[in-house]
C-alpha cells in the first residue's frame, strides 16, 4: 500500500530544515521576552514546537500520506497560534486560516489519491520521473497555493496578523507559507514530470499573484498587513524561480528562501517592537521613530534592503 514512513535526506530537505529550525530558534528566544506577561505560555510553546516539529516531519518525509498528515498538523497548530489571544475577531481569523488551508489540503489529497491510482504507491522515491495527469497537477497546486497564500487563496494571511508578532514571524519567515514552495520543489522538480503546457502556465499564475499582492501592499495602512502582502508577493517570486525548472531559477529561489526567512523574520520582530512601543498598527499614526528607536529603525532597514536585494545585503 506504500504507507511506510520513509525519510528523504538530501540537499533540498537539509537546506529547508536548517533554515526553518534556525529562524524558529531565533523566534523562540525572542518569545521569551515578548510573551512573558501573557497567559497560556505553556500552550504557546507547545504549539510553536509542534509547528516547527511538524515542518521537520514534512520536509524529511518521502511518503505522500505522511506529507499530508504533517501538512494538517501544521494547520492545527497554526490555527491555535493565530487565535492565541482568544478574542472573537482573532478566533474568526484563525478559523478562516484553518478552513482555507484545510480545504486546500483536502483538494491536494485528492490529487495524491489520483496519483496512487496510477502508480499503486505513495512512496515518492518510487515515483521519480512519473508523468502525472493535468488534473492531479491542478489539485496539488491548489493545496500548495492555499498553504503558501498565493492569489486568490491569499486572503487568510493578512488577517492572520492578529496573532502575536512572534507567530506571524513564524508564519511568514520560518514555516507556514514556505511549505507550499518546498512541496512544489519536492514534487514537481524532484519527483513528477509535468504534462505539456503546465511549465508555461505556472509562471504566469505566480507572476500575477506577485503583482496583485504588491499592489495590495502599496495601498494598505496596517503595518503587519503590509508585511503580509509583501510576503504573498515574494512567495510568488520563489514559485516563479522554481517553475523555471532550470539551474539558475532553482538556485535563485533557494537563496531567496534563505534570505527571506532571515530578513522577513527580522522585519516582523522589528514590527513587534514598534507596535509594542506606539500601541498602534496604523502607519499613518507613526513617524519619526528613527529618532526615538534608532536601533530598531536601522535593523528594519537592513532587513528590508535584504528582502529587496540591495547590495551588499
Amino acid at each position: 500500500m506504500g504507507f511506510d514512513f520513509i525519510l528523504i535526506i538530501d540537499p533540498l530537505s537539509i537546506f529547508r530544515a536548517a533554515v526553518s529550525s534556525f529562524v524558529g530558534f531565533v523566534i523562540v528566544i525572542y518569545s521569551l521576552g515578548y510573551i512573558r506577561h501573557e497567559q497560556n505560555q505553556n500552550e504557546y510553546y507547545l504549539m510553536v514546537l509542534l509547528f516547527i516539529g511538524s515542518m521537520m516531519g514534512l520536509v524529511f518525509s518521502g511518503n505522500l500520506v505522511f506529507i499530508y498528515l504533517f501538512w494538517e498538523m501544521i494547520a492545527i497548530s497554526c490555527w491555535r497560534l493565530i487565535g492565541f489571544y482568544r478574542e472573537p475577531t482573532h478566533v474568526r481569523n484563525a478559523d478562516k486560516a484553518f478552513l482555507v488551508t484545510f480545504f486546500g489540503a483536502v483538494v491536494m489529497l485528492l490529487g495524491f489519491i489520483q496519483i496512487y491510482g496510477l502508480t499503486n504507491t505513495f512512496d515518492i522515491t518510487a515515483m521519480r520521473g512519473t508523468l502525472i495527469p493535468g488534473t492531479a497537477v491542478l489539485l496539488i497546486l491548489f493545496g500548495m497555493f492555499s498553504k503558501s497564500a498565493t492569489v486568490p487563496l491569499h486572503t487568510w494571511l493578512p488577517d492572520a496578523g492578529v496573532a502575536p508578532t512572534t507567530v506571524t514571524a513564524l508564519l511568514h519567515a520560518a514555516v507556514l507559507v514556505k511549505i507550499g514552495v518546498y512541496a512544489f520543489a519536492r514534487l514537481f522538480l524532484y519527483t513528477f514530470r509535468l504534462p505539456e503546457g503546465w511549465q508555461q502556465a505556472i509562471p504566469i499564475l505566480v507572476a500575477i499573484s506577485s503583482l496583485v499582492a504588491a499592489g495590495a501592499a502599496a495601498v494598505e495602512n496596517d503595518f503587519k498587513r503590509i508585511l503580509a502582502y509583501s510576503t504573498v508577493s515574494q512567495i510568488g517570486y520563489i514559485f516563479l524561480g522554481f517553475s523555471m525548472m532550470n539551474a539558475a531559477g532553482v538556485s535563485g529561489s533557494l537563496l531567496f528562501i534563505l534570505m527571506h526567512g532571515l530578513a522577513k523574520g527580522g522585519l516582523f520582530l522589528c514590527a513587534g517592537i514598534v507596535i509594542h512601543a506606539v500601541h498602534t498598527k496604523d502607519i499613518r499614526e507613526m513617524g519619526g521613530l528613527i529618532k526615538t528607536m534608532p536601533v530598531t529603525a536601522i535593523s528594519f532597514l537592513v532587513c528590508a534592503f535584504s528582502v529587496i536585494g540591495i547590495p551588499p545585503f
